[in-house]
């Protein structure tokens, strides 16, 4: 074993995936991090669940890990994963104009029926020319109401199945009868990225607020179904003000959250994974994963222990943190940025040096993903960032309105999810809410702490100038490609020597 650990070093290393719906089962299996919380989503007692999260820190890979385990634990269970662009009207010929709220709910009942029609059909080798056999009608919905919704699935469809095919074989009997199960069997509709092209209009926030009380009367109505979605942590709060009757809905609502502690034993299983492959003890690697200062045993395999940031000497896992904005994916491209740049330099472990050389490349990235993400709510976003080069990187608030009043609302005219605006508040809310800018609170006994959107979201709204004394960052990941002020000097250079 001595000899397959010496052959360990910093060019073996594999990070990994950086997203939750790339990579095999297996891969999903061996880096995933199961946080506390997370154990909840399995039971089938919680009937509707809906977590919240930014973009980067494991909606999909929660999700994905939700449906293995269901199969794990109940292989009878029909377990159904889509995306929310699955279910848009057009996928399933609905045509009919929606008028009142009640519309729309009545219509995503009718939808979220025709999935579990679409993968019972699928089990049952059916073969139906006429689409229209998977949507159920809203009086037929009435009718399975209290019953188990497989096995009242499963029943109408050999009746259709019947009518065309009079003399059902053995064989088709018999999977319609495995389809039924015993009256009891479970069904998991699990749905990610719901709202992956949202825009704050009316119609888009009816739908998605009657999407939800759909969901709630679904889980109430029928038995054997659980239901697990996943939406952008910034649109939920937008939500659940659109419409009063989420505030029944709320308390299914929970955010994924990568506290320190849990991010730091992150980053370790991803070394782990690695170490394992070269002999070290998979037991005494997994004994190290109990408590922090094993983890971080584990992470000095690959970084070294401690990094200047600032006036301090601090835990390298806490710059990695900080940097990727609490995301893992980001924290996994910065990683392997930092390795390349390490290597290229001969070096032994990843150091502050190799992250400050590609500092600035990651920056872009994260504005590039800044932008892809959010364009569609504002064309101009991109012109918004770029705005802020070489800004301050903390401002007060009237120093933050007029600066964007600048650099922005007086040669630029910004849409902002369809409509026209030149006003800095209403600019500098969206920077808020979409992550570039985040809300700063001192205390001279308590220091200081920082707010996003979904923490804070009465923060630049309305017509007062209350915001409690805050202030605004622009976050760090951001800072170095955007040549932000008061960065230290020899990162400006080093990053320029990189560039050139």
């Amino acid at each position: 074993m001595e000899m397959q650990e010496k052959l360990f070093t910093l060019a073996s290393v594999d990070f990994g995936s950086e997203t939750g719906d790339d990579g095999d089962l297996e891969q999903l299996s061996a880096y995933f991090v199961e946080q506390p919380t997370f154990s909840k989503f399995l039971e089938q007692q919680n009937r509707f669940l809906i977590t919240t999260a930014r973009k980067g820190v494991g909606k999909s890979a929660l999700l994905r890990w939700i449906a293995k385990k269901a199969v794990e634990n109940d292989p009878s269970a029909l377990v159904i994963r889509v995306r929310g662009a699955d279910l848009v009207r057009a996928n399933f010929n609905l045509s009919a104009p929606l008028l009142t709220a009640n519309d729309y709910v009545s219509d995503w009942m009718v939808r979220l029926c025709a999935l579990v029609n679409r993968e019972l059909a699928k089990e049952l080798q059916l073969r139906f020319e006429d689409e229209s056999v998977a949507l159920v009608a809203t009086t037929e919905l009435s009718g399975f109401k209290s019953a188990n919704l497989v096995h009242s699935l499963a029943d109408r469809l050999q009746i259709i199945y019947e009518k065309d095919e009079p003399n059902v074989d053995a064989i088709q009997y018999e999977r319609f009868e495995r389809s039924r199960g015993n009256g009891s069997r479970q069904v998991w509709l699990i749905i990610d990225d719901l709202d992956a092209t949202f825009q704050n209009t009316h119609g888009e926030l009816l739908s998605l607020a009657s999407f939800f009380s759909a969901c709630r009367y679904f889980a109430q109505d029928f038995l054997g179904t659980s239901l697990r979605v996943s939406m952008r942590t910034d649109v939920w709060p937008l939500i659940r003000r659109f419409d009063e009757a989420l505030d029944k809905v709320e308390q299914y609502v929970s955010e994924i959250i990568w506290p320190r502690a849990q991010f730091l034993k992150l980053l370790a299983v991803r070394v782990k994974v690695n170490l394992e492959h070269f002999g070290f003890s998979e037991e005494e690697l997994n004994r190290k994963l109990m408590t922090s200062r094993g983890q971080e045993t584990i992470v000095d395999k690959v970084f070294v222990p401690r990094m200047a940031w600032g006036e301090k000497n601090i835990e390298t896992y806490k710059v990695i943190f900080t940097l990727s904005y609490e995301r893992p994916r980001w924290a996994i491209q910065l990683c392997k940025l930092a390795q390349e740049a390490a290597l290229r330099e001969e070096g032994l472990l990843i150091s502050k040096e190799a992250i400050d050389q590609v500092w600035g490349e990651y920056g872009y990235k994260r504005i590039s993903d800044l932008v892809a993400e959010h364009k569609h709510q504002c064309p101009q976003v991109e012109e918004l960032v770029n705005a802020f080069r070489g800004s301050e990187r903390q401002m007060s608030t009237e120093i933050l309105l007029k600066w964007i009043k600048n650099h922005v609302s007086n040669h630029l005219e910004t849409f902002i999810e369809g409509s026209s605006t030149r006003s800095p508040k209403e600019i500098a809310r969206f920077l808020f809410r979409i992550g570039f800018i985040v809300a700063r609170s001192e205390d001279k006994d308590a220091g200081y702490e920082h707010y996003r959107f979904d923490q804070m979201p009465d923060l630049l709204s309305g017509n007062t100038n209350s915001d409690f004394n805050i202030s605004w960052e622009i976050h760090p990941c951001y800072r170095q490609a955007l040549d932000i002020s008061k960065l230290n000097q020899s990162h400006r250079e080093r990053f320029k020597r990189t560039r050139s």
